[in-house]
């Protein structure tokens, strides 16, 4: 009886599942790591109210990332030049230090990693897998040229061989046993983009973590993407077409990077600005990309929320004498977010409708409160009434887009910050209904209001919170 073939085939890009035939209890881990986060995700879904899922869903998370990561490890030592294996790894690193950077961890009480360590340790794996990747593409391409070459030797020979020299001895393997055989999708340039693009995403992550802390000097991070990424990352965009992705993916990084230098005291304020305006020149001129639309809003709002920290820890640079000249930069930037907002609502292409019209009305929520901060802005005191009017008006649509998307944690924030503005207004009966329906929440919301500046003290005495 002929012998069978069992193919075994790699996904075509990375993925939270390897292949490892030779580490069944690898595999396993990283299929129901998935499936786990899967059925979370819709159990929450369902029952959006249940305290226990969202109660016990960051620890267990960590319990699920900790094993795939063990799994990971294990899988590593018998397979050491497995690039998908070297990537998913960095991606588990990076799961968990996202996880853990959060805070979500702090109510389970559970004690974990330093994520910077964790951080650190994904871009050395990805770094790794990245030169395994270039390795690995450079032999294929040279075995294919040799192959080329050797085709072409062969047919010039077969053109003049009879074909009295033609038979040869047939012969068929018989073996009872099955054969493995491991199909390895080549390595392309694409391959090496998505693994530069991991480090760049990585290296964001960690300007996000040292901008929080505001101790860490973040100028390793600039050294390392200059040293290893930046020219690799610009060859492989143009040669895969995927220049837009590249340009979207790196003006985040340096967004991300001035903020972190700014949180440090290492970069001044015109600088920070001038950053942020050059990493995304020319990708919103046009507003033809919702994403890139959104994202320059979220630099701008990182800005706004940055400066409004450092105001009060004490004056910045020239802004001695008070924080008259900072209202004027931050509602200049508060009003380029919203431009930007509003422009991507307009669009196809734009995701997440909800949040894009929640951070409309966030943004008229600073602007207004430009106006009660102890240099109050001209502006800001006269436009109030029409600030908070536009600001229902964006957290009412929010609340509506929300609903016939199903998206509950959305319709919550929006339709709760929608009643809070009405009570601002005059209206304290809709608050007060939120209230009696559901008082933890709408605690939380309005708390989160407070500490980012959305609300004042005289806003919770004015609502009688």
């Amino acid at each position: 009886m002929a012998g069978r073939w069992v193919v075994a085939t790699k996904p075509l890009s990375h993925s939270m599942q390897p292949l490892i035939s030779t580490a069944g209890d690898a595999q396993k881990s990283a299929r129901f790591f998935v499936r786990a986060l899967d059925d979370y995700d819709k159990g929450l879904k369902e029952f959006p109210d249940s305290l226990d899922l969202a109660y016990n869903k960051p620890g267990d998370l960590l319990a699920l990332l900790q094993t795939a990561l063990v799994s990971h490890r294990y899988a590593l030592h018998i397979s050491q030049d497995n690039a998908d294996l070297l990537f998913n790894t960095g991606q588990v690193l990076t799961s968990l230090a996202e996880l853990i950077s959060e805070g979500s961890l702090e109510q389970t009480g559970v004690s974990s990693a330093d994520p910077l360590y964790l951080y650190q340790e994904a871009l050395e794996f990805f770094q790794s897998c990245l030169s395994l990747q270039e390795y690995q593409l450079t032999q294929a391409e040279a075995e294919a040229n040799a192959s080329a070459r050797g085709s072409m030797d062969v047919e010039q020979r077969d053109a003049g061989v009879g074909e009295g020299n033609s038979s040869v001895p047939n012969r068929q393997a018989s073996s009872d046993e099955d054969h493995w055989a491991t199909i390895v999708e080549p390595v392309t340039r694409n391959t090496l983009l998505d693994s530069l693009l991991a480090q760049v995403e990585t290296l964001t992550s960690v300007c996000g973590l040292l901008s929080a802390r505001g101790t860490d000097d973040p100028g390793w991070v600039e050294q390392y993407y200059q040293s290893l990424l930046h020219e690799r990352i610009m060859l492989a965009a143009k040669e895969t077409g995927r220049y837009h992705e590249f340009t979207l993916t790196t003006a985040k990084f340096r967004c991300a990077l001035a903020e972190a230098g700014f949180s440090t005291a290492r970069l001044d304020i015109s600088t920070y600005e001038r950053e942020i305006a050059a990493a995304y020149e020319g990708l919103v001129d046009s507003p033809i990309d919702a994403e890139a639309l959104c994202d320059r809003a979220d630099a701008e709002l990182a800005f706004h929320a940055n400066i409004r920290k450092s105001l009060q820890r004490g004056p910045i640079g020239a802004m001695q004498e008070s924080g008259a000249a900072s209202n004027v930069i931050r509602w200049k930037h508060l009003t380029r977010a919203l431009d930007s907002l509003t422009a991507a609502s307009k669009l196809p292409s734009a995701k997440n409708l909800p949040r894009i019209h929640l951070r409309r009305g966030d943004c008229e929520m600073h602007r207004r409160n430009l106006g009660s901060t102890p240099s109050a802005y001209d502006i800001a005191v006269k436009s109030a009434p029409t600030l908070l009017k536009n600001a229902e008006i964006f957290y009412r649509g929010a609340a509506k887009v929300a609903n016939v998307e199903a998206a509950h944690e959305e319709e919550v924030e929006a339709s709760t910050k929608e009643a809070v503005v009405a009570g601002l207004l005059g209206s304290l009966n809709r608050l007060q209904e939120k209230a009696d329906g559901g008082k933890a929440g709408v605690e939380e919301i309005v708390g989160d209001m407070v500490e980012e500046g959305l609300l004042s003290q005289d806003d919770l005495q004015k609502m009688m919170i």
